[in-house]
């Protein structure tokens, strides 16, 4: 909403406008539900959702997505390849348990379950590429594994093992990471 009317925007302060342009007169308990029932939620301000809005981001998303449309809908498509990257412990991360209200059975956070590894891979709506995977050992336990894959890792992946192995032509899609 911020955008529509530039400026913060409350229960009060929308309701004040929506009057003053007489366009409804209710209460403000009134609006809220509307809002509500609308999906709206009053929460505190994400500052990543209104980067995402900023006018250049908006407009490098539609033009993205009209040529994805272009792309799905032209006589024929190019694959679209979807690449990646996340890590995993060596032994795997427990998140569930079977657990009853004593505290003794709920396991101890841990830093870390053993060694750590970077996995990197592509696919499609056919499943994995063949023969794009890298996985290798991660030296740092931090939570961002950023620091490790790096632009003459990403390069020398992309270059010696997913292209050679796409059919042609193809569309990959990845995310912003400062390595790509």
């Amino acid at each position: 909403m911020f955008n529509f009317l530039e400026k913060h925007v409350t229960l009060t302060s929308l309701n004040n406008e929506l009057k003053n342009k007489e366009i409804v007169s209710i209460s403000n308990p009134s609006l809220s539900k509307i809002l509500k029932e609308l999906g709206f939620k009053y929460r505190k301000d994400d500052n990543r959702r209104s980067l995402m809005e900023r006018t250049n981001i908006a407009s490098q998303r539609a033009c993205f997505l009209r040529k994805y449309r272009e792309n799905r809908y032209s006589a024929s498509p190019r694959e679209v390849i979807f690449l990646d990257e996340t890590w995993i412990y060596a032994k795997g991360t427990k998140i569930n348990s079977w657990q009853d209200s004593n505290v003794k059975s709920v396991r101890k956070p841990q830093g870390y379950d053993g060694k750590r590894f970077i996995i990197v891979h592509a696919g499609s709506s056919k499943g994995f590429v063949e023969g794009a995977s890298l996985l290798f050992s991660s030296k740092s336990l931090t939570m961002d594994y950023h620091g490790e894959m790096n632009g003459n890792i990403f390069t020398q992946w992309i270059t010696t093992q997913l292209i050679p192995n796409l059919e042609e032509p193809s569309l990959i899609l990845m995310d912003n990471a400062p390595y790509h």
